[in-house]
């Protein structure tokens, strides 16, 4: 509201200009006519209560000076009146209507967002044994989410944590990722293996591929007429994933819960992923030390995998206290300059591994928006896994219990 004050006052300035001016001059050169921008201007720049105010004080003026106080003929002073009347109220009608599209725009802005929330939740994300944090930013604008995608969840055999990227960027490629996402959380409390969800997850990308919804969407006609092409194209939208899992069994210790789990040493938090075709994640170490975890079998990316002699496969790591791993998407691999250089992320990840997450997570989309001059060329998508303190507290606790005696 604050920021409609000032073209108020100056629009009053104006309509006050215009009465000074027109007092001051002869009856045969009338200026009612320019007095008239006044609420047209109101109509476009201010508020609807500030449009009509202005509206009706310009009403009121010009007919006071040329419809009553100026001796003209009753021709003049009807023509003064009804020509009067007829600017302010389109002035006002105008207004009506820019502030019911406002209203109307607001209304559907909020529900936007309240479903592209529900589609990605906003981050940190918490389980009882990691804390997933990190940013995550649209290149279309007015929008929360594109084709990237992310997840946490908290399942009996652990968590699980998915980010992925759908060929393609913007609203379009939400399909597409609604049907990976929906599958990963059903897939997460159903599948103990993470080789069983990326499966589950590829298929129900096929799904939609073979939905009636997506294959109105390609109608043949709309390519060519060549049903052969609405198949490519349906191939040609795949989506490169990976899927954490943290490996905890009953007995690994849980909220409340320290009891006897083979935690690794130190509380270490055994971890797996899944590569399907992603940019390899990064380990940063708790000396500040940085290196790819790259997958000895990178597998191809969900819609593809018919393509593969072999099933995916899981990577296991180790997470030790202080460490941390971060993924991202190739929208920050591949920003580039003005200068057209991509962006330097394992550089930038040395210089900042000392960093706490949340200082770290700014400071890299701050540089990001530097490097691009603030135009992203893709979405972009960042997770930062870290292991939760009350997880380090309760396997602590879990080996201590386990300590022999002195």
């Amino acid at each position: 509201m604050s920021s409609r004050r000032l073209p108020f006052a100056l629009v009053l300035a104006y309509l006050g200009a215009i009465v000074a001016v027109d007092l001051m001059t002869p009856s045969n050169l009338r200026l009612d006519v320019y007095a008239a921008l006044a609420p047209m201007t109101a109509a476009a720049l201010c508020t609807y209560r500030q449009t009509v105010f202005v509206g009706v004080l310009d009403f009121c003026l010009m007919v006071a000076h040329h419809g009553v106080v100026n001796g003209e003929v009753a021709v003049n002073r009807v023509g003064s009146f009804v020509g009067n009347a007829l600017m302010v109220g389109a002035s006002i009608a105008v207004a009506r209507l820019r502030r019911d599209a406002e209203l109307l725009l607001e209304r559907v802005r909020a529900t936007g967002e309240a479903a592209q929330r529900a589609l990605l939740r906003p981050l940190p994300l918490r389980t009882h044994s990691v804390v997933v944090d990190g940013f995550y930013v649209s290149s279309q604008r007015e929008a929360l989410v594109g084709g990237d995608l992310y997840e946490v969840v908290d399942t009996p055999y652990g968590t699980r944590v998915l980010i992925g990227d759908v060929r393609g960027k913007g609203l379009g490629t939400l399909g597409a990722g609604a049907a990976v996402l929906t599958a990963f959380r059903e897939a997460a409390y159903h599948r103990r293996d993470l080789e069983g969800g990326v499966v589950a997850m590829e298929q129900g990308l096929y799904r939609y591929h073979r939905s009636a919804e997506y294959q109105a969407r390609l109608r043949p006609e709309r390519h060519g007429g060549r049903p052969e092409d609405v198949r490519m194209r349906a191939a040609e939208e795949f989506v490169t994933a990976l899927v954490f899992g943290t490996e905890e069994g009953p007995g690994d210790p849980g909220p409340g819960d320290p009891g006897p789990g083979d935690s690794g040493a130190g509380g270490h938090v055994p971890v797996a992923f899944v590569d399907c075709g992603h940019l390899a994640p990064f380990l940063i170490g708790a000396d500040g030390g940085v290196r790819e975890l790259e997958p000895a079998d990178a597998g191809l990316p969900l819609g593809l995998g018919d393509l593969a002699a072999a099933p995916r496969t899981a990577q296991r790591v180790a997470l030790p206290p202080g460490c941390r791993v971060l993924a991202c998407t190739d929208g920050v691999t591949e920003a580039r300059s003005p200068g057209g250089g991509f962006y330097p992320l394992a550089e930038r990840l040395d210089a900042w591994a000392a960093l706490p997450t949340p200082r770290l997570l700014e400071r890299l989309r701050a540089d990001l928006d530097a490097h691009t001059g603030g135009r992203l060329q893709d979405d972009v998508a960042v997770l930062v896994m870290e292991r939760a303190a009350e997880y380090g507290a309760a396997a602590a606790e879990g080996e201590e219990e386990r300590a022999p005696a002195p």
